[in-house]
């Protein structure tokens, strides 16, 4: 009966003290999001290449003025957030807190440029 507690015990003592010898490596994890989200943007960016192909479009361009076709607005959303993502990955972290608020506001910019992509595709 002894050996059986002794053996929950360090069962125990085991799985409880795992977190503390973990260590999280902010840094790691930044750049394994900001990773993920430079291959959804290569692939908004290959669509849009693809429509501008398709429509004959050549370039655009966005002016202080504001953006006036949703071709124009994908395009500067997709150009915002990959600027985004670069200053995302300069970033070095000292907590979680802060390392989740700013890959919220990431994400974010990411869903506004899907979005923006999407209202391209469905413009007639």
């Amino acid at each position: 009966m002894k050996l059986v507690n002794i053996i929950c015990i360090i069962v125990i003592a085991f799985i409880f003290s795992t977190p503390i010898f973990a260590q999280t490596n902010l840094n790691d994890i930044n750049q394994k999001v900001c990773t993920r989200f430079e291959e959804d943007l290569s692939r908004l960016a290959a669509i849009m290449e693809e429509l501008r192909r398709r429509k004959g479009i050549t370039e655009t361009r966005v002016a202080f003025g504001g953006v006036d076709t949703p071709i124009k607005l994908a395009d500067y959303s997709i150009t915002y957030a990959a600027e985004a993502i670069a200053f995302q990955r300069a970033q070095k972290f000292s907590s979680n807190s802060q390392l989740k608020y700013s890959l919220e506001g990431l994400r974010s910019k990411m869903l506004k440029a899907k979005i923006d992509v999407g209202r391209a595709l469905d413009e007639k």
